[in-house]
């Protein structure tokens, strides 16, 4: 029954004997009531609890079991009744578990499948480890004249990039055709032809969605790399509304055509404006509308066959540079394609360091480049150059820091495939194993930092973890996910894994679900 019911035919039945019970009812009975019923009113209602303040998080000092008290209501919101949580927290100073909640259970990771594959290409290679790129004549020079083609031979360097040139990819081509001219070549009678045999992998990670492909964050994979295997396509308004918008393209080429279908808008629409990219083909579709005061808008495309790109564009700035190239940009897949006793070394080019290169995955989670290390883990440390093989590597490394299998299924390295499940427990493994490890500070600096960079740096800022959390986030439809280390208020580090699946509130409430554990962390003092 109702309380609302129960004081209803309470004050009814007083009616029989309203003489002489009327001022002892409202004197002491019904005030009494009404402060019964808003108090258990206020216990019941859904709602009510989110609107009962937690103690306060800014002030320092608690024991463990508040700091226990205080997550276990943040994870209990009713909102986030169907939603699997996992939780798991650990003092890598002192080595207590300060918190665990279905540490064991299996989550789809996201990019926090990239904090493994980071780990092991480190630990394997070491951070001054440099990708090569070699650069060959296959035939004699002569009054400036090389008699042959131009050979690359691709090793897996996903660093022919943008973030590593100023912002400018064909910076690295340039470079190139100086070294030429300084080993007298000014005019290439051959193809410039890309050895892209070192990796036999598959383009697309298993388990990638059809529908993923056009953009950046699914690039195809390959032993030559370049601009991050897409093309920036910027799309600039018209000045009247109904003119078709302008179109360019970064880097400059002629690898890719466009069909501009889109319109100038008036200036209160909406931005529709819609980038794709068929299956298989170097074609960038744009339609729908831009607005007139909304005048610009950037996207990267993926490109089909990285490694025949990479050949395309290089042909194009050498001629640019000065250099004639009366042969065709070519590519080859097979290993014993090029006999490379028969060529001659020219120079090569090396990649800036491995610790430079895990940074530039982890911080704004770079899928393409995560991809690269596990394909160059399976080159160097496995039978052969395929995901399957990278993924064997990487599971072995990881069996050394105690991540076994029954906790940990893996099919690529940068999470985008939905069939990767990993463990709270299996991060935090992870995690423990290389705080302890000689290469623990390069590997906490590749991690974003709280309200600073990458993909945290919108995090937290201006709370007490503000630069005090080093940590990987992941995110693919309905997974949220946010796993590193935390600084306490008196200096003790913790290692902490939030893993949130098959969520239905906004995204943005999982965020600010993370950030406040965090941010206990960030004030707790023992």
């Amino acid at each position: 029954m109702g309380g609302w019911t129960a004081l209803f035919l309470f004050k009814s039945a007083c009616k029989e004997n309203h003489s002489k019970m009327s001022y002892v009812f409202r004197k002491y009975i019904y005030p009494s009531c009404i402060i019964l019923i808003i108090c258990i009113t206020l216990f019941l209602l859904p709602g009510c609890s989110r609107q009962v303040r937690l103690p306060d998080d800014q002030q320092g000092g608690s024991k463990p079991e508040t700091l226990v008290q205080k997550i276990n209501y943040l994870i209990s919101d009713p909102e986030l009744f169907n939603a699997q949580i996992g939780v798991y927290i650990e003092s890598v100073d002192k080595g207590d578990i300060l918190f665990a909640l279905n540490e064991h259970k299996v989550f789809i990771p996201a990019s926090n499948m990239k904090l493994f594959t980071t780990a092991s290409a480190l630990l394997r290679f070491g951070p001054a480890f440099r990708f090569q790129t070699g650069i060959y004549a296959g035939g004699t020079v002569k009054n400036n004249i090389l008699e042959g083609n131009l050979v690359i031979r691709g090793s897996g360097d996903p660093s022919l990039a943008p973030r590593f040139s100023d912002g400018d990819s064909r910076k690295f081509f340039r470079s190139w055709a100086d070294s030429l001219r300084a080993k007298g070549i000014s005019r290439i009678r051959g193809n410039i032809v890309g050895d892209a045999s070192y990796f036999q992998a598959n383009a697309l990670g298993y388990g990638w969605q059809w529908d993923d492909e056009p953009y950046w964050y699914s690039a195809q994979i390959s032993a030559l790399c370049f601009n991050d295997n897409c093309v920036d396509v910027t799309v600039q308004a018209g000045e009247q509304i109904g003119t078709k918008p302008s179109v360019t393209l970064s880097p400059p080429t002629s690898y890719v055509s466009v069909e501009n279908n889109a319109v100038t808008a008036a200036p209160d629409s909406n931005r529709t404006l819609f980038l794709t990219r068929p299956r298989q083909q170097n074609i960038i579709l744009i339609s729908n509308e831009i607005p007139v005061n909304k005048s610009r808008y950037v996207e990267s495309i993926s490109v089909e066959d990285p490694a025949q790109f990479f050949v395309h564009v290089l042909k194009e700035v050498l001629e640019e540079e000065g250099i004639e190239v009366s042969g065709e940009p070519l590519t080859v897949t097979e290993p014993s394609a090029i006999d490379y006793s028969s060529l001659t070394g020219l120079f090569i080019y090396q990649s800036p360091p491995l610790s430079e290169i895990i940074a530039a995955v982890n911080k704004p989670s770079q899928n393409l480049y995560a991809e690269q290390l596990l394909i160059k883990q399976a080159a160097e440390f496995g039978a052969a150059a395929t995901a399957a093989e990278g993924v064997r590597v990487v599971t072995a490394t990881l069996a050394g820091m105690g991540v076994t299998e029954s906790e940990f299924l893996m099919h690529d390295g940068s999470g985008l495939s939905r069939m990767n499940l990993i463990s709270p427990n299996s991060v935090a493994h992870l995690l423990r194993y290389m705080a302890k490890s000689v290469d623990a500070a390069c590997f906490l600096e590749s991690l974003p930092v709280a309200g600073v960079d990458g993909s945290l740096r919108r995090r937290m800022k201006d709370t007490p973890a503000q630069g005090k959390v080093w940590a990987k986030t992941g995110f693919v439809g309905h997974v949220r996910n946010l796993s590193g280390y935390a600084q306490s208020a008196d200096g003790e580090m913790f290692l902490f894994s939030i893993l949130v699946n098959n969520y239905l509130v906004p995204t943005p409430s999982i965020n600010l679900l993370q950030d406040r554990i965090c941010v206990l962390l960030a004030n707790f003092k023992r």
